[in-house]
């Protein structure tokens, strides 16, 4: 079992990062064509699938999944823990979560190979800070990524008692941790089924990507939801991005026990 521990003024420091990511102009450069939407505030699982992974009952042997039983199995591997319930993950208040934590409870990051390519991929933010980034991979080549400035600029900055996406939506955790957005994101190669692997990145100044109910399909043609802009050019973000993370860093800790 995790604790976490840390100070509110930390959650500012999201807010500062993501306005200075929205002026930057988005650039999609990678390899394939990605649409990517967003469900409604409180959706806590895909509405595309059943082939969800809910953490609820831990991975399998060699930390593997099916994906309730979908035929397309997944391995995680790298730094991560599964997580009891807290205010930063576990839907609906009562499920397990996964996050990017090593061993020694520092942020990390981990990957989701699968033995079947798939065109789509969804999963509940929880707690989304500006370190998160998703890295889609056919095979050894990269082909889309995703990042926090797109999820800030269609649900707007935290905390705001007007914004249904600040703070979590579950159970005994409702309405904590109001300076974070929660969401379910879907993510859909349109160029075919070439996502063999996911890579969970957090910035290790900042905190952990936490997440649940990550699912997976073949063959799907569209996606429902509402849709985000494209993806900022990585090295694009990086040249503003540093300076605000370190100061993010400085300022919100989560202490792992």
């Amino acid at each position: 079992m995790k604790t976490n521990y840390f100070g509110r003024i930390g959650k500012m420091a999201f807010a500062l990062t993501a306005i200075g990511l929205l002026s930057v102009t988005p650039k999609n450069v990678l390899a394939d064509t990605f649409t990517v939407t967003q469900l409604g505030a409180g959706v806590l699982t895909s509405a595309t699938t059943t082939n969800v992974e809910n953490f609820n009952s831990g991975l399998g042997a060699g930390n593997t999944t099916t994906f309730n039983g979908s035929g397309i199995t997944g391995t995680y591997s790298g730094d991560f823990t599964i997580n009891v319930p807290d205010q930063f993950g576990g839907a609906g208040g009562t499920g397990m979560y996964i996050d990017t934590t090593t061993p020694g409870g520092n942020p990390g990051s981990y990957t989701l190979s699968l033995t079947k390519g798939v065109n789509y991929f969804g999963l509940w933010f929880s707690a989304l800070d500006a370190g998160n980034i998703l890295t889609f991979f056919d095979g050894s080549t990269q082909i889309f990524s995703f990042d926090a400035a797109n999820y800030a600029s269609l649900v707007g900055n935290c905390p705001s008692a007007s914004n249904a996406y600040c703070g979590n939506p579950s159970g005994s955790f409702a309405g904590d941790d109001s300076g974070q957005q929660y969401a379910y994101l879907n993510f859909l190669d349109t160029t075919g089924n070439n996502i063999t692997s996911i890579v969970f990145t957090e910035n290790p100044a900042v905190g952990q990507f936490e997440s649940d109910n990550q699912a997976v399909a073949q063959n799907v043609g569209s996606i429902p939801g509402t849709t985000l802009t494209p993806t900022p050019e990585p090295s694009t973000l990086m040249l503003f991005g540093t300076g605000v993370l370190g100061v993010a860093g400085a300022i919100r800790r989560r202490i792992s026990a």
